[in-house]
């Protein structure tokens, strides 16, 4: 069970073991994201490197993941003095938030979703940014930014040109077509997709796997995800090596491991 539990801006947070688990709370507007949102999204991140937590659980309440970003708190905001100008008030959350969704795919431990209700737009680059993406099939996600005249500036057109093919990438930011989470796992764009009366507990079995790995582990394995990235075969194989060897040379748990699958009481 989660414990330790407290509130940060418009996120929970509860440590539950290895296990940091982060729901963003603004049920009212179906979990948009806000300055007090990105507050709790750095401090989940921040957390779990401190608690040196394996695994970072991103959910939303209320049935929902995210529906983007707080439209009442952009409209707001961008036609204030100077706020489209570097350091100006729309600009430095803009830059926050790149900055926490580059920290939860570059960090040590891996980043699941679990999603169901709507991921849309700014919603949609958050569940980007996750390592690993469970989502209820009946979930509706997609890129709506052109659909109200935006553009992604999150790392959505990135990411969605990593995740996808370039015709199906081009078809959701173009479009602002929501696809189901069932249609989301068939073009590879989330990990998994199950009816929604089981989405916890696929989740929950998925996310108590990745806690059960050994921490040093999954960082080499986050090391060599980031540095084969859009980078040439022979170069990504060659930055992979380097990362495994730095491993094997100096993980006493990964041996430790291997000796008892190797002991004959173990087989």
């Amino acid at each position: 069970m989660a414990g330790n539990g407290e509130r940060v801006g418009d996120v929970l947070l509860a440590e539950d073991g290895p296990v940091l688990r982060a729901t963003i709370d603004r049920r009212d507007a179906r979990n948009a994201i806000s300055p007090s949102v990105v507050d709790g999204l750095e401090a989940a991140v921040r957390r779990a490197r401190e608690v040196e937590a394996r695994v970072l659980v991103i959910r939303g309440a209320g049935g929902t993941f995210c529906a983007g970003a707080d439209l009442a708190w952009v409209l707001g905001t961008i036609d204030q003095p100077g706020a489209l100008q570097p350091g100006g008030a729309f600009i430095a959350l803009l830059d926050r938030l790149t900055a926490v969704l580059g920290e939860m795919e570059a960090a040590p431990f891996a980043t699941v979703a679990v999603v169901d209700g709507f991921a849309l737009a700014g919603g949609c680059e958050l569940l980007l940014a996750c390592d690993v993406v469970v989502a209820d099939e009946a979930a509706r996600i997609g890129d709506r930014h052109l659909e109200l005249g935006l553009l992604p500036g999150g790392g959505g057109s990135v990411r969605l040109y990593r995740a996808l093919s370039p015709a199906r990438a081009r078809w959701l930011l173009l479009s602002g077509e929501m696809i189901s989470g069932r249609e989301a796992a068939e073009w590879g764009l989330v990990t998994r997709a199950v009816p929604g009366d089981e989405l916890d507990r696929v989740a929950e079995a998925m996310i108590a796997r990745l806690a059960g790995r050994n921490g040093d582990s999954l960082a080499g394995a986050k090391a060599m995800i980031a540095a084969v990235r859009d980078v040439p075969v022979a170069d990504g194989v060659a930055a992979e090596q380097r990362v495994f060897i730095d491993h094997m040379g100096k993980n006493d748990a990964m041996r430790a491991a291997l000796a008892r699958f190797l002991s004959p009481k173990e087989r």
